[in-house]
C-alpha cells in the first residue's frame, strides 16, 4: 500500500499527524466475481473512481495477483454504502490521512512530498530520515477455506517484516494550548504569528503563523501574495518599541541610567539636525519621566537620549547577548537570523532609529520571546526548543532532547527592574489592554513603521505585544505579532490578553 511514516506528537503524546480518517476502496483480485463494468455500475453513483484507476481495472487489473487501491479519500457514509453492497472482492477500509482538514500547527509540522513520502518543510523536513520508514504497509484479506472474506475480520494491515524503522517525534507543543491560540488567531489575525514559551526551560508550548495552509492542497497557496507557506514566527521584522527592553537592559547593566534618574520628554528629540518625534507627538510633551515611566508610556525621545548616552557598541553587544542577529537552535529550514547592524557602521541618526526598534534592526517573534523569557528567568537566557523525544512506534524512548544550560545575560537585579517596568506598561501605560484579570500580566507594546503608507497617506505599522503571565511565578511568555496590524496597544495587546486568559484556564 504505502511506506509507513512515524507520527508527530504533542508533549502529552497526543497525535498532531494522522488525526483524520478517510476510507480507501480496495480491490482484492482473488475475490472478484463481477466484470469491471459491473463493478463500476454498482459503485458509480457512490464513489468517483479516478480515470487512471478506471482504466487499470478495465484493462485487467482485477486479474492482478495483488490487492490495489481503486479510490481514496472516501467519506464514511460512502464507505458504509459500498460495504453494505457486499460486492465480492471490493471493500472500503479506514485509513488515517497524514493531514486532516483544519490541521493544527501546520507551519511547525510542515508537509511531505506525497510522490516519494519525503518531508519537505517543518518537522517533516528536519526529521525526515527518522520519520520515514522503509517497510511498506499492506492490506491483506482474511479468507476462509472457500476463499470468502471472513465477516468481522475481513482484512488487516501488516508489514512483511517485523522491522519498525520509522520513529515518532514528540514535541514540546501542548495541543490544548496550540488549539486555543489558533482559534483566537483565526478570529483576530489575518497575517502574523504567536509564540508561547515556558521561560524557565525554553520549551515552545505553541507556535502558529497566519495565514495557514492545508498540506493536502499545497498548489493553491503557491501564487498567493499573502505567502501562507511562510512561517512568520521565524521570519524577521522590525521589532519597534519592544526593542526598548534591550536598550533599558544595556543602560542598567552599564550603569548609564539609574532608576531614579529623571528625563524630560518634550515630544521630540533632535539628533544631528534630524527630528525624531514621539509616537504621540500630537498630544504634546510628556514632561518629566523616570526610566520606568518612559517605558510605560513608550517614550521615543527618552529612549533615544538613553541610547545616545550609552553608545552603539554597548547596545549592539547587549542585543547580541540576548540573541538578536543569530538564529535560534530550533533548527527550522528558512529560520531568519534577524538583523543586527555592526556598531561601527551606526551614525547617531542610525543609533536613534535602533533605540526605538527601527532602521536596520530586525527580529523574529521567537527571538523576541527569547528576550522576554531571559528577563523573566532572572537574566538567564535559555535556548528555545521544540523537539523533546524520539520514540519507537510503541512509545519506547530512543532519544531525549533536553534544554541546554542557560547563559547569564543580565544580572538578576537588572531583570527585576525590567519586570517592574513591564508591569508599569500594563498597569498604567501603553499596554493596559494586555492586563490579565486575577493573574496579572506584564509586557511591552510595539508599533513598527514599515515605511509604507495607506492610500490616505497613513503610515502602515506592524503591531507587537511581548509579555508574560502570571505576575507571580510566571508560567508563560507570549509574543503576539500582527503584520500591518498598525497598533501594538490597540491590536496586539488585546489579543495577548485573550490568549493568556484562555491558556491560564488549563
Amino acid at each position: 500500500m504505502k511506506v509507513a511514516r512515524g507520527e508527530i506528537l504533542d508533549c502529552n503524546r497526543q497525535p498532531l499527524t494522522n488525526t483524520a480518517q478517510q476510507y480507501s476502496l480496495i480491490v482484492f483480485p482473488g475475490q472478484v466475481e463481477h466484470t469491471p463494468m459491473q463493478i463500476l455500475r454498482k459503485i458509480d453513483t457512490i464513489v468517483n473512481v479516478p480515470s487512471e484507476q478506471f482504466e487499470y481495472l478495465a484493462q485487467g487489473g482485477h486479474n492482478s495477483e495483488y490487492p490495489f487501491r481503486l479510490a481514496k479519500d472516501i467519506g464514511s457514509d460512502a464507505a458504509k454504502k459500498i460495504n453494505d453492497l457486499q460486492i465480492p472482492g471490493i471493500v472500503a477500509i479506514p485509513e488515517k490521512t497524514r493531514y486532516g482538514q483544519g490541521m493544527l500547527a501546520s507551519h511547525i509540522l510542515g508537509y511531505i512530498n506525497s510522490a516519494d513520502n519525503k518531508g519537505v518543510s517543518g518537522i517533516e523536513g528536519m526529521y525526515d530520515e527518522l520519520l520515514r520508514g522503509n517497510q511498506p504497509e499492506y492490506v491483506a484479506a482474511i479468507v476462509d477455506a472457500s476463499q470468502q472474506i471472513i465477516p468481522g475480520l475481513g482484512y488487516k494491515r501488516m508489514k512483511l517484516t517485523a522491522s519498525n524503522s520509522e520513529n515518532n517525534i514528540v514535541l514540546t507543543i501542548d495541543k490544548q494550548i496550540q488549539q486555543k491560540v489558533e482559534k483566537i488567531m483565526d478570529r483576530t489575525i489575518v497575517k502574523g504569528a504567536v509564540v508561547v514559551m515556558r521561560p524557565s526551560t525554553g520549551e515552545i508550548l505553541a507556535m502558529a503563523s497566519r495565514p495557514g495552509f492545508d498540506a493536502n492542497n499545497l498548489s493553491r497557496y503557491l501564487e498567493q501574495s499573502s505567502a501562507p507557506l511562510l512561517n512568520r514566527a521565524i521570519s524577521a521584522y522590525q521589532p519597534g518599541s519592544v526593542f526598548k527592553l534591550v536598550v533599558a537592559a544595556a543602560a542598567l547593566e552599564n550603569k548609564t541610567v539609574g532608576m531614579n534618574d529623571v528625563f524630560f520628554d518634550s515630544g521630540y528629540i533632535d539628533v544631528n539636525n534630524v527630528r525624531f518625534q514621539g509616537w504621540d507627538y500630537d498630544q504634546g510633551p510628556k514632561g518629566r519621566l523616570t526610566i520606568t515611566e518612559a517605558m510605560a508610556h513608550s517614550s521615543n525621545p527618552v529612549f533615544i537620549e538613553v541610547a545616545l548616552k550609552l553608545g552603539a557598541e554597548k547596545l549592539i553587544d547587549m542585543a547580541a547577548k540576548f540573541g538578536y542577529g543569530s538564529r535560534t537552535n530550533l533548527g527550522f529550514l528558512g529560520e531568519s537570523d534577524g538583523n543586527l547592524p555592526d556598531s561601527s557602521q551606526l551614525y547617531p541618526g542610525d543609533l536613534a532609529n535602533l533605540a526605538i526598534g527601527q532602521g536596520f534592526c530586525e527580529a523574529t517573534p521567537v527571538q523576541v520571546a527569547q528576550t522576554v523569557a531571559t528577563i523573566v528567568n532572572d537574566g538567564i537566557k535559555v535556548d528555545p526548543y521544540i523537539v523533546s523525544l524520539l520514540t519507537t512506534p510503541d512509545g519506547t524512548i530512543v532519544k531525549t532532547f533536553q534544554a541546554r544550560p542557560g547563559i547569564r545575560v543580565i544580572s538578576s537585579q537588572t531583570a527585576i527592574k525590567l519586570r517592574n517596568m513591564m508591569m508599569a506598561v500594563t498597569q498604567y501605560g501603553t499596554g493596559q489592554a494586555a492586563y490579565v484579570e486575577v493573574f496579572g500580566s506584564a509586557g511591552k507594546t510595539g508599533s513598527a513603521e514599515t515605511g509604507r503608507t495607506t492610500t490616505t497617506g497613513k503610515g502602515i505599522n506592524h503591531a507587537w505585544f511581548a509579555g508574560f503571565t502570571p505576575l507571580e511565578r510566571p508560567k508563560y511568555v507570549i509574543v503576539v505579532f500582527v503584520e500591518e496590524g498598525m497598533s501594538g496597544s490597540n491590536v496586539a495587546a488585546p489579543i495577548f490578553r485573550e490568549i493568556a486568559t484562555e491558556i491560564l484556564k488549563n
